[in-house]
């Protein structure tokens, strides 16, 4: 890369896939900004739009540029629907799809400013939904709907968008809903047994594809969802 380091902002960049993202960004080149509810330079609740309006206000600011955004903040809400409480229901809404929205909408105009490139995550539970997880599977899948609809709506800006859709990852995620840690590693040994690659992901096989897609190397690619599942989807897992 030539001129000054690009600027890439991760929200839930601070825990999992999003920090595996950041870790692998920074070692390409860019000068990361991680956005995280727990970050002391910039916080903020991504289902918040204000907070959202006012870290964007913050990194260009500081940065003067954005390069690239990748949306990792969510959450897993883990029950079923007749169980789940209105509050549950709203909050996978608004982290998971609201909070792709927001920062999409706020960050857009310095991206298309730079001609860069965003980056959401939904899950193959949004193609391959399990019982126990309906609203997070609806909030997914509005997330690789809107992300193919926002690539057309910034395609002539020069901003490609697209959406990464891992199986199950190695990280806290799970356990931070509520289940089990004993549940959750017998979870990842079922799964890597059933998967065609024969092992779960970790989160540093999805940092490699999202390191792909605002590469250069995909200046022709806008509006995928590219599956990275180590084969689950073809026995729909």
């Amino acid at each position: 890369m030539t001129g000054p380091d690009p600027v890439a902002v991760v929200t839930g960049g601070t825990a999992g896939i999003g920090l595996a993202v950041c870790q692998r960004l920074e070692a390409d080149g860019y000068r990361v900004v991680p956005i995280g509810r727990t970050s002391a330079r910039y916080g903020a609740d991504v289902s918040d739009p204000a907070a959202v309006d006012a870290v964007a206000a913050r990194v260009l600011a500081d940065t003067g540029r954005v390069d690239a955004l990748v949306t990792c903040a969510g959450i897993v809400g883990r029950s079923e629907l007749a169980t789940a409480t209105t509050d549950d229901l709203v909050r996978q809404v608004e982290v998971n799809l609201l909070g792709t929205m927001y920062s999409c909408r706020a960050f857009a105009p310095a991206l298309a400013g730079s001609g860069g490139s965003i980056v959401t995550v939904s899950s193959s539970i949004a193609s391959s939904p399990q019982a126990g997880v309906s609203a997070y599977a609806a909030a997914k899948g509005g997330v690789e709907t809107f992300t193919r609809a926002l690539a057309l709506e910034l395609a002539p800006n020069g901003v490609r968008v697209n959406v990464v859709r891992p199986s199950l990852v190695e990280s806290r995620i799970w356990i931070e809903s509520g289940m089990d840690p004993a549940d959750y590693h017998a979870l990842l040994e079922r799964r890597a047994a059933e998967y065609p690659l024969g092992r779960v992901g970790r989160p540093e096989d999805v940092a490699a594809a999202v390191a792909f897609l605002v590469s250069a190397e995909a200046a022709w690619i806008t509006g995928v969802v590219l599956p990275v599942d180590g084969g689950s989807g073809l026995v729909g897992r």
